[in-house]
This record gives C-alpha cells, sequence and structure tokens, in this order.
C-alpha cells in the first residue's frame, strides 16, 4: 500500500513539472514573439544626405551650382563653379539653417563673380547669415561679414533680410524694444548698407 502511495506521488510530480515546462515554453514563446515585433524597424527616417535646396547660376562665363544636403538644422552647403574647358572648383561647408536665397554678383566690380548664399538659422529666433564665395579661374576666396556693432547686438533678434541692390549688400531687420516679445518687434527696422573691398571684407557704408 505504501509503494502504491509512493507512485502516485511520483506521477503528480512528473505532471506538475510537465506543466511547468509547457507554461515555460508558453510563455518564452510570446516573449519572442514580442521580440520579433519591437525589432520590426519604423518607418525609414530621411537619408542624411537627401537634397535640401538646389540652384544653378550663370556669369562672367561661369555656372555655379548650389546645393544642400540634410533637413536637420546643421547641414553641408556645397558650391560647385564650372568653366568651359577648365576643371571645376567644388567648395564645402557646414552650415547652421537652411537656405532661403542665392545671388551670383560683383560687389566689388573687378570682373570676379562672387556667389552669396544667405541662410536663415530658423528657430524663434531666424538669424540671418551669408556665406560669400568669389571666383577666380580655378581660386576662391571666401567673403567676411562685419559683427554687428554693440548699438545694434541691443536691438537685434534676428529675421534678417538680405538682398543685393547695384553693387551694395542691403541688410534689414527688426528693431526690439525692451518689453517686445519675439512675434512682435516695435522699434522699426535697421537697414545696413555694406560695400566690398579687393580683400573681400564687407564694409558698413551706412546705417538707417
Amino acid at each position: 500500500m505504501k509503494s502504491l502511495n509512493q507512485l502516485v506521488l511520483l506521477l503528480m510530480c512528473a505532471a506538475f513539472f510537465a506543466c511547468g515546462t509547457e507554461n515555460g515554453k508558453e510563455e518564452a514563446t510570446a516573449e519572442e514573439t514580442e521580440n520579433i515585433q519591437t525589432a520590426v524597424p519604423a518607418e525609414a527616417e530621411t537619408p542624411v544626405d537627401a537634397i535640401s535646396y538646389q540652384e544653378s547660376l550663370k556669369a562672367g562665363g561661369m555656372k555655379f551650382n548650389i546645393s544642400t544636403t540634410g533637413m536637420g538644422s546643421m547641414r553641408n552647403l556645397t558650391v560647385v563653379a564650372e568653366r568651359d574647358e577648365q576643371p571645376s572648383t567644388r567648395i564645402d561647408e557646414a552650415i547652421e539653417g537652411s537656405v532661403t536665397n542665392t545671388a551670383v554678383t560683383d560687389l566689388n566690380q573687378n570682373k570676379k563673380p562672387e556667389v552669396l548664399v544667405f541662410v536663415d538659422s530658423g528657430g524663434s529666433g531666424s538669424y540671418g547669415q551669408l556665406y560669400g564665395y568669389e571666383f577666380e579661374r580655378e581660386y576662391w576666396g571666401q567673403l567676411k561679414l562685419p559683427e554687428l556693432s554693440p548699438a545694434l547686438q541691443k536691438d537685434y533678434m534676428g529675421h534678417d533680410k538680405f538682398e543685393v541692390v547695384g553693387n551694395r549688400l542691403v541688410r534689414t531687420f527688426p528693431v526690439y524694444l525692451d518689453t517686445d516679445p519675439n512675434c512682435c518687434p516695435t522699434g522699426g527696422k535697421h537697414t545696413i548698407v555694406y560695400t566690398l573691398d579687393n580683400a573681400l571684407n564687407l564694409q558698413v557704408e551706412k546705417v538707417d
């Protein structure tokens, strides 16, 4: 009788462990399924080399292909200058913001074309930046835009606009009074007129 009870007890233990093993298999299977589901990639992100701006301009017997790649705050600017039967010249530069406009001009009137690239930093300030290059055959030089004077910086909160008027570069931006929110400047605007010297320095001609 004792042997029979022991046999029954052994059979019950075996059944219990078998159920536990089966449940463990089911739990593992569920966990594996969950892992597989979470491993499915989300919708593909925009490639970092996606073109976000592209423009072609001509001047002085040259063609300029201007483009940026990237969609975030940091992008890569490329300027390629092409001449008939001459090797092309390529400039690559990291910029912060997006290109709003481009222009080809000759501000210093030395018969060497300049490419101007106007950039908006985005965000609430939308601070304007200028990237400029002068080309001569396979050589090029970079234009230098001076910092705003302390008096102008006092009222400055971005939202710059650049344009070429004749052989001058004109920059305008709103004037913010101390209590003005970013959306609503009430102090009018400043206009700065720049000339370009042969050393490629933009010089302030006048401020209104």
